[in-house]
């Protein structure tokens, strides 16, 4: 093989792991508020006393997202803070989080679960859900800085019985760290 052509494929090689070598995992912290729909047909005692119907409601929380190379395994709570029910929520998310240019986008799914109390949600007074937290991102150029939004969808999957989903838009705000 001669000079020119080892030079070429080597050429071809660094080009083709570039993006891998320079992928490195990250995790994101955000706060993020928005509004929330809530369908509230679950029993009433799991999520405050409300009395089935449904209610437009704010909701403001915390996440964290590890970005591992594009897909993303996260934590999040979050709080209703206004209407009849104001239930806590906490889920496990896990997605893909493709990066195009500068705009993240994140394609994740939640399990989760409700409840009155923030304590209930480790106990048997909570109630479940699967949700879908689509949305988008952008990193400040040099700046930790991470801004975006996402569009939440929930289904209440408590006694086997999957419901109508609660819908919300949030904006966030957070930090991330190489």
């Amino acid at each position: 093989m001669s000079h020119a052509a080892f030079r070429t494929l080597a050429s071809l090689a660094v080009l083709a792991l570039a993006p891998v070598a320079r992928a490195v995992p990250s995790i994101t912290v955000e706060g993020f508020v928005g509004w929330q729909h809530l369908e509230l047909n679950a029993p009433a005692q799991q999520i405050g006393g409300a009395i089935g119907g449904s209610e437009g409601t704010a909701i403001f929380g915390v996440d964290g997202l590890l970005d591992l190379e594009g897909l993303g395994v996260g934590l999040a709570i979050d709080k209703t803070v206004s209407g009849n029910a104001q239930p806590w929520a906490g889920s496990i998310m896990v997605g893909f989080l493709p990066e195009i240019l500068m705009l993240r986008l994140e394609l994740l799914g939640e399990i989760g679960r409700r409840a009155r109390d923030f304590g209930d949600l480790f106990d048997s007074d909570g109630a479940s859900f699967l949700g879908l937290r689509p949305g988008a991102s952008v990193r400040l150029a040099v700046l930790p800085l991470r801004i975006g939004g996402n569009v939440l969808l929930r289904w209440p999957t408590s006694n086997g019985d999957i419901g109508s989903p609660d819908f919300g838009f949030i904006g966030k705000v957070g930090f991330e760290f190489p």
